[in-house]
């Protein structure tokens, strides 16, 4: 896995740290938001299904991204801890 570009790489790493917060943001204000009757943002209890999908798939690949890309250190594969 020495060829993967995004491995330690901390700019996509950045972007999968954000992308997995907006997707959080986005589920949490269509579940809370969306669905309250007295909400001062948006009114109405419309629940739009499509929507709370779209949020967690942007939350999933923003963290499938981050987990790639974090960084690491360098000696991690070339040697193990516990070699005597």
């Amino acid at each position: 896995m020495q060829d993967n570009p995004l491995e330690n790489s901390p700019m996509a790493f950045f972007v999968g740290i954000v992308l997995a917060f907006i997707g959080a943001a986005g589920a949490v204000f269509y579940l809370f938001v969306r669905t309250s009757t007295e909400s001062l943002i948006l009114p109405g209890p419309t629940f739009r299904l499509k929507h709370f999908v779209l949020a967690l798939v942007v939350l999933a690949a923003g963290a499938a991204l981050a987990s790639f890309a974090r960084p690491r250190d360098s000696s991690m594969s070339d040697s193990t801890p516990y070699s005597r």
